[in-house]
């Protein structure tokens, strides 16, 4: 096949055909998550990116206008999907690094909240949480499971495991804002 024939499958794919979608998909696929891989150097970020630029070509199949080859569309995309993606994560593993170090942080004694009162706070605050949020949370930090093994163990996606504890560290930060701050007087 050709860019011409992959001209040929998008335009198919305008008009709602899956077989020439599975075809594009197929086609492509293996060298996609390669080109993903070379600079995410994670198999399961790599993939994630391919299938999630392919979902939005199907999403959005009635509006998504390519003007350059489907090909190079494919790559810029997938690039941009990895990129998001690892941009998401560096993020998150820097606001649990954060976190982190406000929990184990040691407290003098004429602070206004000893160690005990914080870990007190931080456990009520843990107790607000949304309940599978609070679930996730708590599998990872108390039984100090891997996002990997909690998603096998509640039998969901790694993904869903991620965005549950991205919830729970942004609605632990707003919760616990103004006892961090007097932790830091």
């Amino acid at each position: 096949m050709t860019a011409n024939d992959d001209k040929i499958l998008f335009l198919q794919i305008r008009q709602g055909n899956k077989s020439a979608f599975d075809t594009l998909f197929q086609k492509h696929y293996t060298r996609l998550c390669r080109f993903a891989f070379s600079f995410t150097k994670s198999g399961e970020i790599a993939e994630e990116a391919v299938q999630n630029t392919f979902v939005k070509i199907w999403c959005q199949r009635d509006s998504l206008e390519i003007t350059s080859s489907v090909i190079s569309y494919l790559y810029t995309a997938v690039r941009n999907h990895a990129l998001n993606e690892l941009k998401k994560i560096n993020i998150r593993k820097g606001y649990e690094a954060g976190f982190a170090h406000y929990i184990e942080k040691e407290t003098d004694n004429d602070q206004k909240l000893n160690k005990t009162g914080f870990k007190n706070f931080v456990k009520k605050a843990v107790e607000q949480l949304p309940v599978k949020c609070r679930e996730i949370f708590m599998l990872s930090k108390n039984d100090g499971l891997t996002y990997e093994e909690i998603s096998e163990y509640l039998e969901i996606s790694k993904k869903t495991v991620e965005n549950q504890m991205g919830i729970a560290f942004k609605k632990l930060r707003e919760m616990l804002k103004p006892v961090l701050a007097q932790l830091i007087e």
